[in-house]
């Protein structure tokens, strides 16, 4: 029978398993639903805190039953303590993602990811068969964990609070991460007092595991509400959008409709062929301007209700094929030049690449000088983290500093002579936030347009 210390100590351990495995459920749906990264790496990070606690209980109940040597133990072991290192990496790479400072490296993040296994197995190794070495055993598997999650979190903290403005969820998050980080580093500091036999003066009592539960419970409410305060965001961000829709798509199918009305109504005064061959162009162009707002509408619709369809493309194939699309065999149009690396397959979203492509390098094409000698595009194709980043200029009219901020906005014109329907840009925005891509801008008046985008392979 175990010590009754000891069952008040695996309760607790059962109790802050479940919270997590309920944490890691709820952030897994929201990575499901907005393919943020940060809530990936948070639920894994959970998901490690269910397998450390449950591994701790059978750890924990192990020393009363089972003898020191048996191989039962050093397994639970080693698996509880690489749990205690992912739990530590994820949640670092989450909150590095969240906070905006700076793209988690895969590559690295990976590495790491299969260094702590033997890591781990070298620690749990250490006196394991030593019937005097408790303290060194607790040591190496909860002492360095506790040192490393102190600095870790205190380092996540310091992340959070340059975005400690966007919501109380996030101060919820620091303030359990600094409070969390402390109590690790008291852990510490017990461990490594205990193996050089000097009195430290705080000591751990069994009731220890219920401030661990209170700010585990801190943290996951502070996720829980930034989960909440994004999606309020999300929500302001699409009725803000569908207002500016509604409005801006009925303006805009009106006027040719009116325009088009005024030219019947001339029509019917002349008798002049010629005059009526006239109205009759400017009516077709009035229907190719409607046609052009449906078209787009339609696309703006289907990018937001069709699920990914994944299919390997070569990228300089597909830049080539859509150039040659959009422009005029015998007439004005830049020149074309693309750099690329050896290999630019990529999977990817065939219908959005193709809305991302023709509508910048249409923009592109409409808008080159035509005073310039040798109107040019030039994109280049380079390897980057988990895809590609296409650069695509021109030396064409550019757009005024002061349109930038706004040219991904919904039905924008950052010219009055503009006779788009403001939709295009706005669409290349929403594939790349569905491929989990993002995009930068540059511009100069009469100088050119430089766009930067990041595609991620689907691989």
């Amino acid at each position: 029978m175990l010590p009754q210390p000891v069952l008040i100590v695996i309760v607790q351990y059962v109790v802050q398993a479940l919270m997590a495995l309920v944490i890691m459920l709820i952030l897994r749906k929201f990575f499901r639903q907005y393919k943020n990264d940060f809530f990936r790496y948070w639920s894994w990070s959970w998901l490690a805190l269910f397998v450390n606690m449950i591994g701790s209980c059978v750890a924990l109940a192990n020393a009363f039953l089972l003898p020191l040597d048996h191989p039962f133990r050093l397994i639970i072991s080693m698996i509880t303590v690489t749990a205690s290192f992912l739990q530590i990496a994820w949640l670092y790479a989450g909150t590095k993602e969240i906070s905006r400072t700076r793209k988690i490296n895969q590559k690295q993040l990976r590495l790491l990811t299969i260094l702590i296994i033997p890591i781990s197995i070298i620690l749990v190794m250490i006196h394991f068969q030593n019937p005097d070495g408790g303290d060194y055993r607790i040591f190496y598997r909860v002492g360095i964990k506790s040192l490393l999650a102190g600095v870790i979190f205190g380092i996540c903290a310091s992340m959070l609070w340059k975005i400690s403005k966007t919501g109380i969820g996030i101060r919820f998050i620091i303030f359990s991460f600094l409070l969390y980080g402390l109590l690790q580093i008291n852990y510490f500091l017990v461990t490594f007092f205990e193996i050089v036999n000097i009195p430290y003066g705080v000591e751990l009592p069994y009731f220890m595991g219920a401030v661990d539960l209170f700010l585990q419970s801190l943290m996951g409410l502070g996720m829980i509400i930034s989960v909440l305060e994004i999606e309020q965001h999300n929500l302001k961000k699409a009725n803000s959008e569908l207002d500016t829709f509604l409005y801006r798509s009925s303006h805009d199918l009106r006027a040719p409709l009116t325009t088009i009305s005024g030219i019947v109504s001339a029509i019917k005064l002349t008798d002049d062929i010629h005059k009526k061959e006239e109205f009759l162009d400017a009516i077709q162009g009035r229907l190719d301007q409607a046609d052009n707002v449906i078209r787009d509408i339609i696309t703006l619709r289907k990018g937001q209700k069709t699920d990914l369809s994944i299919v390997e493309l070569d990228l300089k194939e597909e830049i080539t094929k859509e150039f040659n699309s959009l422009i005029e065999p015998n007439g004005t149009h830049p020149k074309i030049e693309i750099t690329s690396t050896e290999n630019t397959r990529i999977k990817t979203d065939p219908a959005r690449l193709h809305t991302i492509l023709t509508n910048i390098l249409s923009n592109s094409i409409k808008y080159h000088n035509y005073e310039t000698k040798n109107p040019q595009i030039n994109v280049e194709i380079k390897n980057s983290e988990k895809g590609y980043h296409i650069t695509i200029e021109d030396n064409g009219a550019g757009i005024d500093e002061k349109h930038l901020p706004k040219i991904f906005d919904m039905f924008y014109r950052a010219s009055k002579s503009s006779n788009g329907t403001g939709l295009g840009l706005y669409l290349v925005k929403d594939a790349l936030e569905h491929l989990g891509g993002s995009i930068q801008v540059s511009s100069q008046k009469g100088k050119g347009t430089t766009f930067g985008i990041h595609l991620p392979d689907h691989a």
